[in-house]
């Protein structure tokens, strides 16, 4: 089922299934900024990864001594038990809570609350994880937004850059054929000085682009022909994944906390980098904001 939120600028909507967003349209315009979600192609619009990004190492981890299978971006995604929470003018929540069949998948007690909300010409998306266990819990977080490129008439998707907001030398680290994140980069073909990275359909062969270090905490979607499409903010996300298929008209843009695993991983899910621990009762959030310009 597809829920609407609407104001005077931007109307969305959310697939309840996976709390997915299936649409962003500019209301003066009639413009629509989310990938279509081709299932030829790639059939996901705005996956929500919790409690891990990417894949296992072997597709399996161990907690407490126990070996777990939680899926690729984890037990949001795809999942039809996410209920929808509430509505306000402003805002819509859904919810997922832990029960029996997501014990088997992942051995914790949580509430996980994720947020729409439209301000004028932002959509900021809100996420919250409170621990209802009696021990810590343990997880990674992330966005998966993929926005349509080409968005203008007539242009190409050779047309688009993501512009940073701060000039970036960094490489990305490799994905390898397993999914898992690799020890060794691979270059970036950055220009001006590192602010504008240029798309291709090439720059995807090798999968992902995968950051752990950018300076930049907002990045710019633009066309070289007819200017800035939005803006995303990712600040306090510890990691940034850009990612398309080869043969795919759309970008995503992915702040992340925490990563898939790495090659040389233990299993232990513990000890997965970049994871967040979370006391009894304490609440974890974070948001990304997503600017039409």
């Amino acid at each position: 089922m597809d829920f609407s939120l609407h104001n005077d600028q931007l109307s969305i909507k959310i697939q309840s299934t996976g709390a997915e967003l299936k649409s962003l349209v500019k209301r003066s315009t009639g413009k629509e900024y989310i990938w279509e979600g081709n299932p030829d192609v790639w059939g996901s619009t705005a996956p929500v990864l919790f409690p891990i990004i990417g894949k296992l190492k072997d597709d399996k981890t161990t907690i407490d001594g126990r070996e777990y299978r939680i899926p690729k971006h984890g037990i949001v995604r795809n999942n039809d038990k996410l209920e929808f929470f509430s509505k306000l003018e402003d805002r819509i929540v859904f919810r997922l809570c832990s029960d029996e069949e997501s014990l088997e998948q992942y051995p914790f007690h949580f509430d996980f609350r994720i947020t729409f909300r439209l301000r004028n010409e932002h959509l900021i998306i809100y996420h919250e994880v409170m621990n209802t266990d009696d021990k810590p819990i343990f997880f990674h977080l992330g966005g998966h937004p993929a926005f349509r490129v080409p968005f203008f008439e007539g242009d190409t998707y050779e047309d688009y850059v993501l512009r940073f907001e701060h000039p970036e030398a960094s490489q990305s680290y490799r994905v390898t054929e397993q999914g898992t994140i690799s020890n060794e980069t691979r270059p970036v073909p950055w220009q001006e000085d590192g602010t504008i990275l240029p798309l291709t359909h090439d720059l995807f062969a090798e999968d992902a682009l995968v950051f752990k270090d950018l300076e930049s905490r907002s990045v710019i979607l633009e066309s070289r022909k007819h200017g800035p499409v939005l803006k995303l903010d990712y600040a306090g996300w510890t990691h940034l994944g850009i990612w398309a298929k080869t043969n795919g008209d759309f970008v995503c843009i992915e702040p992340w906390i925490g990563l898939a695993d790495s090659a040389t991983s233990g299993g232990e899910f513990v000890r997965k980098e970049g994871i967040v621990e979370l006391q009894p009762n304490e609440v974890y959030e974070m948001s990304y904001d997503i600017k039409i310009l």
